[in-house]
């Protein structure tokens, strides 16, 4: 692998990890409130993607913020 493209895989990384932080932000303001996304913002956008994945899932039945975060 060059370089490069070992740039282009990184930057790839990071714009996945990006976009589902900034789609969960998203979901965490629609089912509880705008004050609960900004409480676990640092959080979020800290996450990698395995840990980001599981917590999209489990907004899904979610009965609180505790619940995704579990």
């Amino acid at each position: 692998m060059t370089v490069e493209q070992a740039g282009i895989d990184k930057g790839a990384i990071i714009g996945e990890q990006r976009g589902e932080a900034k789609t969960l932000l998203r979901q965490l303001t629609r089912k509880f409130g705008p004050d609960c996304a900004e409480r676990y913002r640092e959080r979020v956008e800290a996450a990698n993607i395995k840990q980001l994945d599981a917590w999209l899932d489990n907004i899904l039945t979610a009965e609180s913020p505790e619940t995704v975060f579990h």
